[in-house]
């Protein structure tokens, strides 16, 4: 059987305690004359973004109002900013909300712009070909390995102002981009095994606050999205994305609560996977585990980190099911009971 690896366009990764001091000597290397830095209001007041904004050795202009799911309205006015003020580039500072924004702005008006990408929480978004933006209350995508940004740095400084409950959240985000990946037979073993590690870093330090824990989960992010090209994810990213932008739930928290009902499924569907999972987080074999520890495992980490969430807190009811079922892509038969166990829950 002949299969392939498609490498994405991410020319460098800088990482490491401090290492957006290398900003402008990226910036220099890549010829950049002007750039649009585009974050979110939240972000734009912290003191680890302005000391970075102050210390930008070229002219810039700065866009801080990209908010949750991204919508296109705001990325339209970010695109005749860059327009107006005659800019070669992008620096995106935020998490995945800004840096998808900045790739859909690159996919409409200037895909060969460099972006440099500085992520703030644990969405992985850096790491990836996809772009979501929401459009009159639903999500919609882009996928082009031309809109990866091409330079990424993980500082954990710059995240160290980000909220916990966004922190964590979006590192179940990632955990779920592992999960997800596992359950795909034809992925390389490198990314079986980075997937895997992503699980087992996260599991151990999505509690801790130190620079050390943090790079730690930056690095987990990365690794949990090491075939996301070849590796689509699954139902939980599917129905994530639909509630989402639907009934304004941040992407962590929609995985937060879709990620254990759903790898109860995939504990008979994928059994050999999910053993693997419950393996990196307990550090038993995994001829040792059950496959339904799994979802058990991670349903106790979610609520661990202080997280109870479920449609119904959001005010979601089970009349939603045939509208949620209906907006998924290719639908299964068990999908449907999935989403009624997701509505059932208390």
């Amino acid at each position: 059987m002949i299969q392939e690896f498609n490498y994405l366009p991410i020319n460098k990764v800088v990482y490491g305690e401090q290492a957006t001091s290398k900003v402008n000597s990226i910036i220099s290397s890549l010829g950049i004359k002007k750039a649009l830095v585009m974050t979110s209001s939240s972000v734009s007041r912290t003191a680890a973004f302005n000391g970075l904004l102050n210390s930008l050795g070229i002219d810039f202009s700065l866009h801080n109002q990209i908010t949750q799911h991204s919508p296109l309205a705001e990325i339209e006015h970010a695109t005749e900013q860059y327009r107006n003020h005659n800019c070669d580039s992008i620096i995106s500072v935020g998490g995945g909300s800004v840096i998808d924004a900045a790739k859909v702005l690159r996919y409409y008006y200037s895909i060969d712009a460099q972006q440099i990408a500085i992520p703030t929480t644990l969405s992985a978004a850096e790491f990836s070909h996809i772009a979501g933006y929401s459009l009159g209350g639903e999500k919609n995508g882009i996928r082009d390995k031309k809109i990866t940004p091409q330079t990424v740095i993980l500082d954990p400084y710059m995240t160290s102002e980000t909220p916990d409950r966004l922190w964590r959240s979006t590192g179940i985000r990632s955990l779920d981009h592992a999960v997800e990946t596992l359950i795909h037979p034809n992925i390389l073993d490198v990314s079986r095994k980075a997937a895997l590690e992503a699980v087992r870093i996260l599991a151990s330090n999505l509690h801790e606050r130190t620079m050390a824990s943090r790079l730690e989960c930056q690095m987990a992010a990365w690794y949990s999205y090491w075939q996301v090209y070849d590796s689509p994810m699954g139902i939980s990213h599917a129905i994530g994305k639909i509630i989402g932008a639907r009934y304004d739930i941040p992407h962590g928290i929609t995985s937060c609560i879709t990620l254990p009902k759903v790898m109860e499924y995939y504990g008979e569907l994928y059994p050999a996977p999910m053993k693997e999972v419950a393996s990196a987080i307990s550090g038993k074999s995994p001829e040792d585990e059950e496959p339904g520890n799994a979802a058990f495992l991670v349903k106790n980490l979610i609520e661990s980190l202080g997280f109870h969430e479920t449609l119904s807190r959001y005010e979601i009811g089970k009349d939603q099911a045939d509208r949620i079922y209906e907006s998924i892509a290719n639908p299964q038969d068990w999908h449907r009971n999935l989403i009624e166990d997701l509505l059932d829950e208390k």
